[in-house]
């Protein structure tokens, strides 16, 4: 399929918290994921997320935040963080991803924000290639550790 499918991104509106609420699910569901619940993503900063349609049928979304001086890079000030992207299932090979990872870089390249980061599992090499295509390198290796008790 085509990478242009008749994709689009736009910032999210309150009326699509329920939809990435929805997608995300409570799986996982933690104090601090506030994409679990509408009401808890309702209290983030929203200016970050975007949502993908396809002929006005949700798709997915991306969000993503500004900060400064992340406690793991020293020496570093204003960044964005990719924090999150989840596609439906049904829209996967439709190129929604990239779309939405483009419209990310446009809004970071228009607020001049000058580091970007995103954290992928290494179980995951189709979203390494897609952030090696977009010209984020390998910068920092995190291990988790597992203890049963």
């Amino acid at each position: 399929m085509s990478v242009d499918s008749g994709i689009t991104v736009r910032p999210a509106r309150t009326e699509d918290l329920a939809a990435v609420a929805g997608q995300h699910g409570p799986v996982g569901e933690t104090p601090w994921d506030p994409f679990a619940d509408p009401a808890r993503l309702a209290r983030i900063p929203l200016e970050g997320l975007l949502v993908a349609e396809k002929e006005g049928t949700y798709a997915g979304f991306l969000y993503w935040f500004e900060g400064r001086k992340p406690w793991f890079d020293k020496g570093a000030d204003q960044y964005a963080q990719l924090e999150k992207i989840l596609v439906r299932p049904e829209f996967e090979g439709w190129g929604v991803t990239q779309k939405l990872v483009d419209r990310f870089l446009r809004d970071v390249t228009e607020r001049q924000i000058p580091l970007l980061y995103v954290a992928v599992p290494e179980t995951n090499p189709a979203a390494q290639r897609i952030y090696e295509r977009a010209g984020f390198r390998p910068f920092l290796r995190t291990i988790h550790f597992r203890r049963y008790g």
